[in-house]
């Protein structure tokens, strides 16, 4: 199959990547650790702890390892994003800054930021493509 064979159905594909963003990133985020504003690795104490029975706790830090992976994965996705796209999601999905402050801060009026931020919405599925393809096609 070629990259380029299928019509992409864009307002689904970016009601895709919204859904995305609104419901999963910010759980995604939660079960990383992670703070949205500044990535850290995990700190793991050295103090003794009581014996785990099974496996529990290594699924615990591997999923957490898994969820910290994706949010980077996000976050390199975001910046492959064009012109303000970038400054777009990162404003209102990992900083949770309004929409219309974020319009003010690039200099856009409501209606060309919003044109901004759809087809920033369709270079995120883009470029996030090979970890989870939000893309609708026709």
């Amino acid at each position: 199959m070629d990259l380029f064979d299928e019509e992409v159905d864009e307002l689904a594909t970016r009601k895709n990547v919204k859904k995305f963003f609104e419901k999963i990133f910010p759980r995604l985020i939660m079960l990383s650790g992670l703070d949205s504003t500044q990535l850290q690795s995990p700190t793991l104490s050295d103090m003794p702890t009581s014996k785990p029975v099974g496996n529990t706790n290594e699924k615990k830090i591997i999923n957490m390892l898994e969820a910290q992976r994706l949010v980077k994965e996000v976050i390199n996705s975001i910046k492959c994003c064009r012109g303000h796209g970038s400054t777009i999601l990162y404003d209102v999905y990992l900083l949770n800054i309004a929409d219309w402050k974020t319009a003010n801060k690039i200099g856009y009026s409501h209606a060309r930021y919003q044109d901004l931020k759809n087809q920033s919405l369709l270079d995120f599925a883009d470029a996030f493509m090979y970890e989870k393809d939000f893309h609708v096609y026709k």
